[in-house]
């Protein structure tokens, strides 16, 4: 949502991050090339199904009319899984479970009645006003965030292991903050590209403990991954190099901008 339906920008993470009726797990991936939209895009249906969530995929008018040769897609690797069981008789869709997933069945398929309703319900599929069930309900569905973390993807580290310096990316500046830093060719800067940014990964903290300075590139004007990483990888973030004029990154211009942070 740039107000520039032409133009793009990333500042639609927070919306995805805290938007909703209520406290619910979800993911957010932030796809940095057509490979990684194929199969992220895959990946979140089959995790949506299995967890029971939404999956939000972020893209911007940069990456979408992006174009350039791509090695061929691996359909092995982008297998639909299904989630979805048998129902038995006395059926309960949101029953209590010790990882907050319940069975989904669907209706005509075995011998239980299947309800479902979208304001709080009991484990049959009831709405309920229960306060106590109501907690239970709420606590159900935060338990499936620890399950989701089975499933994250760690960050890309590209460059020298033993950096100084990392530069942070998120999304469709990948190619543009790789390129740069290309050209720059100082060992002691690394890069480190999110796929997934929510769940943060929880490799992340590492990697930034570990460097001297971290340098947040981003297509937005208040650095919102930074303010994500303040909160879920306790990171300061020293530098930030922001863009939000509705023009991407373009590479020498960053470069100029790496010289003055490095």
């Amino acid at each position: 949502a740039t107000g520039l339906p032409t133009r793009t920008e990333q500042s639609d993470l927070e919306l995805a991050l805290y938007s909703g009726h209520g406290d619910f797990p979800r993911i957010i991936y932030t796809p940095g090339g057509i490979q990684d939209l194929f199969y992220l895009t895959q990946r979140a249906f089959n995790l949506a199904d299995k967890y029971q969530i939404p999956v939000f995929i972020l893209t911007d008018e940069y990456l979408m009319d992006s174009y350039y040769n791509t090695a061929e897609f691996d359909l092995s690797k982008a297998k639909i899984k299904k989630y979805i069981n048998k129902t038995k008789k006395n059926y309960q869709r949101y029953q209590l479970t010790k990882n907050g997933i319940s069975d989904r069945g669907i209706p005509g398929w075995g011998e239980g009645l299947v309800l479902v309703d979208s304001d709080e319900h009991d484990e049959y599929g009831r709405i309920t006003e229960d306060l106590n069930l109501r907690t239970k309900m709420v606590e159900k569905r935060l338990k499936k965030l620890e399950e989701i973390k089975k499933d994250e993807i760690a960050p890309e580290l590209i460059g020298n292991q033993e950096y100084e310096i990392l530069v942070v990316g998120w999304g469709s500046t990948y190619h543009i903050i790789k390129e740069a830093l290309e050209s720059l060719k100082e060992n002691k800067v690394s890069f480190l590209h999110f796929k997934q940014v929510y769940p943060l990964p929880s490799i992340a903290e590492n990697y930034l403990k570990k460097a001297k300075k971290v340098i947040v590139v981003e297509n937005n004007a208040t650095s919102q991954f930074s303010k994500l990483l303040k909160l879920f990888a306790n990171t300061e973030v020293e530098h930030k190099i922001l863009k939000y004029n509705g023009l991407p990154f373009y590479v020498d211009e960053l470069i100029g901008e790496l010289e003055k942070a490095i």
